[in-house]
Formats: structure tokens, sequence, C-alpha cells
């Protein structure tokens, strides 16, 4: 492991690593910040009321709230609008003013959780030379134009569900972040910081099946005059599926784009037409923008169409696509410049195998279509695998590009987690994290190398920083790493003398190495930085708490083990220090029964923690001891405390089970009452066996627990543990 990680990277690290945790879920909109009474309106869909007599805490509804209109024309600042559950046929969200700043918005969302659906209507949501309006947790289907954000700053769409091209829409895309429309001069107000996220948007095309028409959202124009700057736009955490042409188009630049994930297969039972590319950049104005952390999954063609230059695309997975996963290609003279881009850490999977053309066959290609060649692009450190032409291809005469220290193994296995297909409706799958095992991890090569002379300081150049952002006010600055350990965030780039700025003084000697952040000796290959697991168990017992714990990597013998603890002070007193590497288990003793103690182990690396978990556990003078009988298909459960606690048990109860076939009972079975000492697992498979587990649960936690074994149909084996905490 590298010196003088801390905490905060390793949980970076692990968020990045999470396949699944950025997909949008808009039926769980996040609730915008409480509103005072006198800012407060209720809108339902027949609505009737004046502005003033919709207004307060007490939520309304029907016709005493007032129509989506009357909200429209008279939002100010500092207001929020909830929408009541029903059908907005017909109507629209169009604010008339704008916010004052983030914390005097204009809130339109959905109330509690209800089901509101606008439809058959003209546009979605309207913004128009407006800033600071939030739309959260509303859906829209059968829209002219899902919506159009034109000359605005700073708005908000969260939480939401498009879907489905209305058949009287004559528009291209669904959703536009563009400059304004009805101006043609140089002065054209662009869109700027506007931010889309947790929405999900689906099904825009129209034509023949294979015309491959429409596109789910586009940021900016490819017009050429007016030049259209609607710069820095973050769109995350969001899914797009079914673009006719392509679901996410970006025209625009310093745009980030992350944790997105997209699909465009041909699927008829989603919708009727030829799944193609899942997006593209591309124009004269396109560019340096950042794609970080999205999968692109069975697009009926490329993952990506990359036709602009300067472009970040890093820990983005590419799997099942048609053709290449990224196309790098120069298909309009003099307008598409697909140059200098930074193809880093990514992964590519099982790519190309619906291409006829073996150009076009590869994890990623490279193509020449307009006698211009790409030029200058950087693909390092990346993941091939299982791709139909190998890692790289090229179409027409392309010059050298550096294609550099990547996993070029094309069948062999780099160690993935869960190769499992289960198709584009399961983001989770493929898993391409990597096993512990995996030779690419450490792998990876710097970047860049310091080319400032030796010396000490916030500001040093690079030999290229075009692989780094300071975050153009959209997103913190890269965290990067020295090769001696030394880590800070850039807060400034100049990408015309290579020179970087950071947050902190940082030592150096010519030549040194430069990467992003890492865990271990050197960065991993692929989009996934293996971070190390550490996970600690504690036991309750009569006046103390057993602690054992794994850790997923080798520590260096310099390790020590910190553990503190909160409640009343035991034997030793908190936190204690000192403990060696090697040691995966340690006791906690006088300590005060039927009290929660919270236990915090941290591994310290020259002073500093490094991996860290928490249990809670409550010292008991007692044990649950729980036995399984087997029946026909069945399980018999009972359970008793060993001995009786000293205050009678008030909480709760939860079994779960898990057959060795790994069928699982999800979610557990919760008992909320505390004298229950029996319960039948019903419908099980006789002749297999299954683990029973069972908790006692104390203010909604597990106080105390014990597992038994069971075969229906045939014999009970039971299992005694020691009690076990977490």
């Amino acid at each position: 492991m590298k010196r003088n990680i801390f905490l905060t990277l390793a949980l970076a690290l692990a968020m990045l690593a999470a396949p699944s945790e950025f997909l949008a879920d808009a039926a769980s909109p996040a609730r915008p910040a409480g509103s005072e009474p006198d800012t407060t309106y209720w809108v339902s869909p027949n609505g009737q009321a004046t502005w003033a007599n919709c207004r307060g805490a007490t939520p309304l509804n029907g016709a005493s709230a007032c129509a989506l209109s009357t909200a429209n024309a008279n939002a100010v600042a500092g207001d929020t609008v909830y929408l009541r559950g029903g059908t907005y046929a017909g109507q629209e969200i169009r604010p008339s003013h704008s916010g004052a700043s983030d914390s005097e918005r204009i809130v339109y969302t959905s109330y509690g959780g209800e089901n509101v659906l606008i439809r058959d209507s003209a546009y979605g949501i309207y913004i128009y030379k407006k800033s600071y309006i939030t739309v959260n947790g509303i859906n829209f289907y059968s829209l002219r134009r899902f919506f159009r954000i034109y000359a605005g700053h700073h708005n908000t769409i969260s939480y939401c569900n498009f879907d489905t091209r209305s058949p009287q829409s004559g528009d291209w895309a669904g959703a536009i972040i563009a400059d304004d429309p009805f101006d043609n001069t140089p002065a054209s107000e662009n869109s700027t910081y506007n931010w889309v996220h947790h929405c999900t948007f689906y099904r825009w095309a129209y034509g023949t099946y294979a015309q491959h028409r429409g596109s789910l959202l586009d940021i900016g124009s490819w017009a050429e005059d007016p030049v259209d700057e609607s710069y820095y736009n973050l769109i995350e955490d969001n899914v797009f599926a079914y673009g006719g042409h392509h679901t996410l188009g970006v025209y625009s630049r310093y745009n980030v784009i992350r944790n997105n994930y997209f699909h465009n297969e041909t699927n008829p039972d989603n919708w009727d037409f030829e799944g193609y590319r899942a997006s593209i950049s591309e124009g004269l104005w396109a560019g340096y923008n950042l794609y970080e952390g999205n999968r692109f999954g069975h697009a009926g063609a490329s993952g990506l169409a990359l036709r602009s230059r300067n472009n970040i695309l890093r820990f983005n997975t590419f799997y099942h696509n048609g053709s290449g996963g990224i196309q790098v290609v120069s298909s309009a003279a003099g307008s598409d410049h697909a140059d200098h881009n930074r193809i880093y850490h990514n992964t590519f999977y099982h790519n190309g195998h619906l291409a006829t053309d073996p150009g076009f066959q590869g994890g990623m290609y490279f193509a020449n279509w307009s006698n211009q060649s790409p030029v200058g692009n950087v693909v390092k450190n990346n993941i091939f695998y299982d791709n139909r032409n190998g890692s790289v291809t090229y179409e027409g005469r392309v010059d050298p590009q550096v294609v550099e220290n990547n996993w070029e193994q094309n069948d062999t296995d780099p160690g993935f987690i869960d190769l499992t297909d289960n198709g584009p409706d399961d983001p989770t799958l493929p898993d391409l994290r990597l096993r512990s095992h995996s030779a690419a991890i450490d792998a990876g090569a710097w970047l860049t190398t310091i080319t400032s002379g030796s010396g000490s300081g916030a500001v040093f150049q690079v030999a290229d920083a075009g692989y780094f952002t300071d975050g153009w006010g959209v997103i913190a600055g890269d965290l990067i790493q020295l090769a001696n350990g030394q880590w800070a965030r850039i807060t400034g780039i100049d990408h015309g003398t290579n020179t970087i700025t950071v947050d902190t003084a940082l030592s150096w000697t010519q030549g040194m190495g430069l990467a992003l952040a890492y865990v271990g000796a050197a960065p991993d290959l692929g989009a996934y930085e293996f971070t190390p697991l550490l996970t600690l168990h504690g036991a309750p017992g009569d006046q103390r708490i057993d602690l054992s714990w794994t850790v997923s990597v080798t520590l260096p013998a310099t390790t020590t083990w910190r553990l503190g603890y909160q409640g009343p002070a035991g034997d030793e007193p908190s936190p204690v220090t000192g403990i060696v590497s090697s040691t995966r288990a340690y006791t906690l003793t006088g300590l005060t029964n039927d009290l929660w103690y919270t236990v915090t182990l941290n591994s310290m690396l020259d002073g500093a923690p490094f991996l860290t978990d928490t249990v809670r556990v409550m010292p008991v003078g007692t044990a649950l001891q729980l036995d399984a009988a087997p029946g026909d298909e069945e399980a018999y459960l009972t359970w008793a405390f060993d001995p009786a606690p000293a205050q009678p048990f008030t909480g709760a109860w939860r079994i779960g089970y898990e057959s060795d076939t790994g069928t699982l009972l999800v979610p557990p079975l919760e008992i909320p009452t505390a004298t229950v000492r029996g319960y039948t697992l019903t419908g099980l498979t006789n002749g297999v066996g299954y683990t029973v587990t069972l908790n006692a649960l104390v203010d909604d936690s597990p106080w105390l627990t014990d597992t038994a074994r069971v075969m229906p149909g045939g014999h009970c084996v039971y299992l005694p543990l020691v009690l076990r905490g977490w």
C-alpha cells in the first residue's frame, strides 16, 4: 500500500468503484430544503384557487389548490411549489420569473412521493432566460418536447422521468440545453451551469425503423454562427436509453458527463426502432469535456462517437456495444477534429461483435472519413478484453496515435468480478471491478511527469496537463498523487504552459511521475481502482466485546491498528493504539452491560488513518440460541435467551436465510413482536441445505445473532455460534 493515503481518499475511491450507486431512481426523489409557510404553494391537476389562497404549510389538493399555470405566472425567488399527484394533461412547467441564488430558488416538486404525471403537452419544462429554477420528482410522458433550457443558468432538473416522443412532435431532440434560439447574433445568450441529475430519459426517435433520427438530450448547438457557448453544465447519475441517432449529444465545451448509464440496443419489447450509438460529441465548438464514471452498454453501434478535441475520458466502462466502445473519428473536414483526447483508465469488454467491418470490431477504433486523420490522441492504462478484433482497430488512413500501457491480452480475463450479462435492464452487470488477485492491479503507468526543476510549492509544470481538469467551476478539481506519495487537489491549470496549481504545497524532483490519486504501489489498469476493504465484526459478551476483522490486501509491516470506542470506559481507555499489523482480533473488557458501544478500527500508516470500519455492539450477559428442525419443504425455527436478560427484551426479530444454491430471502423477514419464540419457513426445497440467521434487534440495530443449518426433508444440523453484533 502506498504511504500517506488518507481515509478520505479511500472513501472517494470506494464510491468510484461502486458500479451501481450512480443509477437514477426517479421514483425516490430527493426532498427539497424545507420552505416557510408563506413561500409554500400547492398545485393540483384541477386546481382553481387563487395564488394567495393556495399558500401555506397545510397541504391542499383538488380545487382548493391552484392550477399549474397560476404557479407559472406567480412563483418568485424563494417559493416552493408542490405538485399533488395526478395527471396534468396538456400542461407544462414554464416559470415566468427567476430565482435569485441557490438559497433562493423557485422549486417545482412532487409532494410526498405522489405520482405526478405531465403528458401530451408541447413542453414538459420550458425555461427561457430564467435562472435558479429547480424541477424535482416529476414524470413526463408523450410530449412534443421533454424540456428546453434556453439562455438559462444554474437550473436543476432532478429525479424526473422523461419518456416517449409524441407523434405530433417535429423536433429532433427531446431535451435541449442551448443558447437563445431567437437571437442569431453573436450576443445570443448561452446556457451555463445547469445540472441534470438522477433522471431517466427514454424513447425519442422518428422516421422508419433504421433511419436513426432523434436524440434524447443535446447540449449546445452544431451551428457555427453564432457560436453556442453553452458551457459548464453537469449531467450526472442519469439513465439514457432508446434515442434514434444517439441518446446524448454534446456540442459545446467544459461540460461534465459523469456516472450515467447509456444503452441504445435494438429491443422490440421497449421500442419500435433499430438500436444505434449511445452518445456523440461533435462540431467545431465541441470538446474540452469530461466523461467520467459512465457505463456505455448494449448500443447497436458504438458506445460513444468522439468527434471533438481535447476531451478527457476516464473511469468509464464500455461493454456489449455492437461496434467499438469508442469511435474516434474525423468525419467532417474542418469541423470534426477528433484530436488530442486523453482516453485513460477505462474498461472495454465484449465490443464489436455485431460489426461486419473489421475496422469497427475493436474495443475502440480510430477512423478517417474525410481525408482528415485524428491526431495526438493518447490511449493509456485501459483494459481491453474479449473484443471481437482486439483492443484498438483502424478504419481508413489514420496517423499514429499514442497507445501504451494497456491490458491488451484480449483472450485473458484480467480478473473481473462478474461477467454475467443480465441484459440492458440490469445496470449492475457485468461487474468489471477487479478481484484482489488481478494482474491489472498496480500495473498502471504515470500519466505524465513533472518538468519543473526539483523543488517545492503549489505551482509546477508537467509534460502534459491534458490529462487533468481543475473542474471548471462545475466540480472539484482533480485529486492527484506524486510518485513520492504526496497528493493534492488541482485548483487551476494553464494548458498553454502545462502549469498546474494545487491547494497545498508539494515537494518533487524533476521527472517525477504524476497520476490521479490511487491506492497501492501504482495506479491500476481499467475503470475501477481496486480499493482495500476492512471489515470489522463485534460479538457481545458479558462486560466485553470480542472484535475480529479481515482486510482484503497485504498491509505494510509498519502498519498498526487503532481501536477507539464510544461508551462508558472499560479496562483499557479509548483509544487503544499500537496494535501490530498482523493482529486480526481483540477483546475489549470491563465494559458496561446493556449499553451500546460504538467501536471504530483504523489501520494507521505513518500516523494517518488509511482504512476504517465501525460496529455498534451492546455487551450483555446472555446468549441467543437458535434451533432449526427440518420438515417437508419446511424448517421449524425456535429460539431462546440463555440466561434470560436482566431486563425483558422489547425489541424485534429479523430472520434471513440462504440456500446452498445461493437463493436468498430478500428482504429478510421482520417480526415486530418481542415475545415470539418460533417461526416456520415454508416453500423450501427438500434435500438442499439452508443457513438461517436470526437477529434480535434493539433500536432497529442487530443486538444478538445466532445461526443454524437445516436441510428440509432430511436431518437438522444445530450450529451454536458465538454471539455476534455489527
